[in-house]
């Protein structure tokens, strides 16, 4: 069972996240929003439990404190030791997308970036780095 981590900071990373998570199609999803994307995150979570029907949490994390956004990067990176973990950093401001790669490169997790507009999807996971086409 496959948990996905996915970054949200305004109206435009609810798509970008959906799709991902259409793609992945993971049993739990994380969304780290920040405060002002809360009702984002909600709309997220709506359309994510009638297409999936996953387990959804919701993480709030400051939208530009690095060492704050680290902080809250690592705590739930330890809490999903062994797991199957992909982390979806195409969301998000910067320094959250920053911040989450940092901590989760280092681990065995999947990390994943995608592209709307050309529908790719790039990978870097145990087998090491190849892109592919979304659905």
């Amino acid at each position: 069972m496959k948990t996905l981590v996915c970054l949200l900071s305004g109206q435009d990373d609810i798509e970008l996240n959906f799709k991902a998570a259409l793609h992945v199609n993971p049993h739990t999803i994380f969304v780290c929003h920040t405060d002002e994307a809360s009702e984002h995150a909600v709309q997220l979570g709506f359309r994510l439990e009638n297409a999936l029907h996953p387990e959804f949490k919701m993480v709030q994390v400051h939208a530009h404190n690095l060492d704050l956004i680290q902080d809250v990067a690592e705590q739930l990176f330890m809490s999903l030791q062994n797991k199957s973990v992909v982390l979806h950093y195409s969301g998000g401001t910067k320094p959250m997308s920053v911040g989450f790669f940092e901590e989760f490169r280092s681990g065995s997790c999947s990390l994943l970036h995608t592209d709307p507009e050309t529908s790719n999807a790039w990978w870097r996971g145990p087998e090491g780095f190849y892109s592919e086409k979304m659905s």
